[in-house]
């Protein structure tokens, strides 16, 4: 398996359509202001649905993927995981959508 990035604004629709066609898969959302902060997590989440994701503030719905908002996507939670170690970046699994 492969790990699937959206960085830009212009794969939006590529973003929802990955997180549609993989609904078992889970998307990284990354916190690029601060990715090492402690108290502001890289977050893994469900691609089914997570409210976090899909009922976030109107600003967040509005900006899904920009540079400073990316989402890395794969079926394999582990690649995830493996992704934020190898970078040395703190992470947790989303408390609403993979407890």
């Amino acid at each position: 398996m492969t790990i699937i990035h959206f960085t830009k604004a212009e794969e939006k629709q590529q973003y929802l359509d990955w997180r549609k066609q993989n609904p078992d898969g889970f998307v990284l959302n990354i916190n690029t202001w601060n990715p090492k902060s402690s108290s502001t997590k890289n977050v893994i989440h469900s691609a089914r649905y997570c409210a976090s994701l899909d009922e976030s503030r109107t600003e967040n719905r509005e900006r899904l993927v920009t540079p400073e908002h990316p989402k890395l996507c794969s079926t394999e939670i582990s690649e995830l995981e493996r992704e934020m170690v190898d970078k040395e970046l703190p992470y947790k699994r989303c408390g609403l959508c993979l407890k």
